[in-house]
């Protein structure tokens, strides 16, 4: 779980870097072009660079000058800097050779910086700096390991290498080739901290579910993906267990009237699959062109909160109230509850009932000053709680007394 996120230069965001705390369930509010979804997009970047280079994170966003803040062109040409605190224990055991000793124990409290240079004018960007630090728990022996990437070259603390009695091994030097290519994926190998944390960024998801893209026949994949607009919803609804598409189908007969049951069918049109919907009052099983907005929103949260979110590290949705009723905002914020106990969750809103059913630390305040996103926590404005006792959290959002207008 990311415990603190660090973002500067990114888009609309400024210098010195803005800093938040997350938890277990993030809801970010806030008006219209003020940053919430630039948030998103910060994570987003920093997956794509270790899922590919940072070339190609830039590019996905449209260039350098679309990347990062343009009012800091001046002071800070195209420099972007991201940092995140990862909460996680991951157990290690390694043996080195047959006759080795054993090494084993517990990474856990991952630090991770990236400083990037946009390079202006150039063509390519490149990476200023790089570090992340982890301690390793062993019996007897607690350390913190490190990364440093500085100049093109990447020096590690403590590379696989067995540990003797009261000696820590000598850093490693490891020269990069490559300017894009993140010292966490090309020199991972040479650190245990490093294979672990890129595992982590790679399992994040992010959607923002799109009905038109959603209700679309798709073909039988066998490692399809939910897309990020719901592609694939009806091959990953195939996919899954009897037992899983019936708690799916029972989560929305309790919140869409009429609803009875869930299908999937295989379509004659290119042996596509789609899913489809049974009510009550008809015989006939209904296609996914003719079931409304809402319910196909549902059908996709329901999925990413019951399925997505134990397979993945981190779960982060647009919107998931649009096109919903809002009278649905209690269970909605059940739904993403209760996944949250599996993943962690980032949730954009404009939806003030789901303030209603949030604690103040869970709600993230998103305001644009002076051109500049600023971020805080609910839970740090003064007398908060007393405020509560006249007016529910979405009110006070309304009402403009938390700040962040919707």
């Amino acid at each position: 779980m990311i415990t603190e996120l660090e973002i500067e230069g990114f888009k609309s965001f400024g210098s010195p870097a803005e800093k938040i705390e997350l938890g277990p369930l993030n809801f970010i509010v806030g008006a219209n072009a003020s940053g919430k979804t630039n948030l998103l997009h910060a994570l987003r970047f920093l997956q794509n660079t270790v899922n590919h280079d940072v070339s190609y994170a830039v590019s996905e966003l449209g260039g350098s000058a679309e990347v990062s803040n343009k009012r800091l062109h001046h002071d800070e040409p195209n420099r972007v800097r991201l940092s995140i605190k990862v909460e996680k224990e991951l157990r290690f055991s390694h043996s080195y050779g047959l006759q080795g000793p054993e090494d084993k124990g517990v990474v856990r409290d991952f630090s991770y910086e990236l400083a990037l240079d946009l390079g202006g004018n150039r063509a390519t960007p490149s990476i200023e700096a790089e570090s992340l630090s982890a301690e390793i728990v062993r019996p007897g022996q607690t350390s913190t390991e490190r990364l440093t990437r500085d100049d093109g070259e990447v020096v590690i603390s403590d590379p696989l290498l067995p540990i003797g009695v009261g000696k820590q091994p000598h850093p490693i030097t490891v020269s990069m080739q490559e300017s894009t290519r993140l010292a966490l994926v090309e020199a991972g190998f040479f650190f245990r901290p490093a294979i672990m944390l890129r595992d982590e960024i790679r399992n994040w998801s992010f959607h923002n579910i799109i009905p038109g893209v959603a209700r679309q026949p798709y073909r039988e994949q066998p490692d399809a993906v939910l897309g990020s607009a719901g592609e694939n919803l009806a091959t990953i609804l195939h996919r899954m267990t009897a037992e899983d598409r019936a708690s799916i189908a029972q989560g929305l007969r309790s919140i869409v009237p009429g609803f009875k049951d869930l299908k999937t069918a295989k379509l004659p049109i290119e042996d596509t699959l789609a899913f489809q919907i049974v009510e009550d009052a008809l015989n006939a099983a209904i296609n996914p062109i003719s079931v409304s907005d809402g319910t196909v929103r549902l059908l996709a949260l329901l999925v990413l909160t019951t399925w997505i979110a134990p397979r993945a590290s981190l779960v982060a949705i647009e919107e998931p109230e649009n096109g919903v009723h809002p009278h649905l905002a209690e269970n909605i914020v059940d739904m993403l509850r209760s996944a949250s106990e599996h993943s962690q969750l980032i949730v954009t809103t404009h939806e003030p009932d789901l303030l209603d059913h949030l604690e103040p630390s869970e709600v993230i305040l998103c305001d644009k000053e002076d051109g500049f996103t600023k971020l805080r926590k609910a839970s740090s404005i003064a007398d908060i709680e007393q405020f509560r006792q006249h007016f529910s959290l979405g009110e006070l959002w309304e009402q403009g007394v938390v700040g962040a207008i919707p």
